[in-house]
């Protein structure tokens, strides 16, 4: 009778840890709501009529985004984007010297540099399938994304030239602005320590844009014309998750 009490003991022990450790799983496996933002650098290539304008340029920027515990994805991005690839560099032809140089108010020859600048900005949605990852709230991040697109010409210099005042690079810096449209593909993990957080992927935009300028000096024509844009390279990131740490969370980490 000792042996059998023992025996029963043993088993209704070893089936209780049994029922704690299966517990325990399915809360690891469990999803949950996470609000994070984002802060990522990116590169990206142009093709249509942007590449005529630009080349590669870089990237960085952020976003407030929420995946809830069904894994859709969805909030808003925004970057500010630069380079030094100009290919349409011939706008300041007109004022430049046989050297290839623009004389200053002071009567000397002054460089000009000239850098990409602009900016996107997208209402962002999609989902994330948890494959590929050791948990739910991990896997593939595939998202579109709705909103706007800006870039210019930047025209630099160190001395003063009236003829490329504030209000004359108006006519030469083809500020241009237009609605695009955002895809990205790739993956996103979010760690068991609640820190090692991060993304990365493909991004592609393509956009629709119209010069704000509407007559380039350069030229001597009005600029109305809509031109394509097309955007893709890489984006990676790191997430700071915003969540508190709940009573399942405990399990999950």
């Amino acid at each position: 009778m000792r042996y059998f009490i023992l025996i029963l003991f043993f088993a209704v022990q070893n089936f209780t840890y049994a029922q704690i450790g299966r517990k325990a799983n399915e809360l690891k496996d469990s999803t949950f709501t996470i609000p994070m933002i984002t802060a990522n650098y990116g590169m990206a290539w142009k093709a249509g009529d942007i590449s005529n304008r630009f080349g590669r340029n870089n990237a960085v920027g952020g976003s407030f985004v929420i995946k809830n515990k069904k894994n859709w994805y969805y909030g808003v991005k925004g970057n500010f984007n630069w380079g030094n690839d100009v290919k349409e560099s011939s706008i300041l032809d007109g004022i430049k010297t046989s050297e290839g140089m623009v004389i200053d108010n002071e009567g000397r020859l002054t460089f000009i540099y000239l850098e990409e600048r602009g900016s996107s900005f997208f209402l962002t949605g999609g989902k994330v399938f948890n494959v590929l990852a050791n948990n739910k709230n991990s896997g593939i991040l595939v998202y579109g994304g709705l909103g706007t697109l800006h870039h210019k010409i930047k025209i630099s210099f160190k001395d003063n030239i009236t003829s490329l005042s504030d209000e004359y690079k108006k006519g030469y810096d083809r500020l241009s602005f237009g609605y695009a449209a955002n895809v990205f593909i790739g993956y996103m993990h979010l760690s068991k320590n609640r820190f090692i957080n991060f993304f990365g992927g493909f991004d592609f935009i393509y956009g629709q844009t119209q010069s704000l300028r509407k007559f380039n000096y350069d030229t001597q024509q009005a600029d109305t014309e809509y031109s394509s844009n097309i955007l893709y390279g890489f984006n990676v990131g790191w997430i700071i998750r915003l969540n508190k740490r709940t009573k399942d969370e405990f399990y999950y980490d």
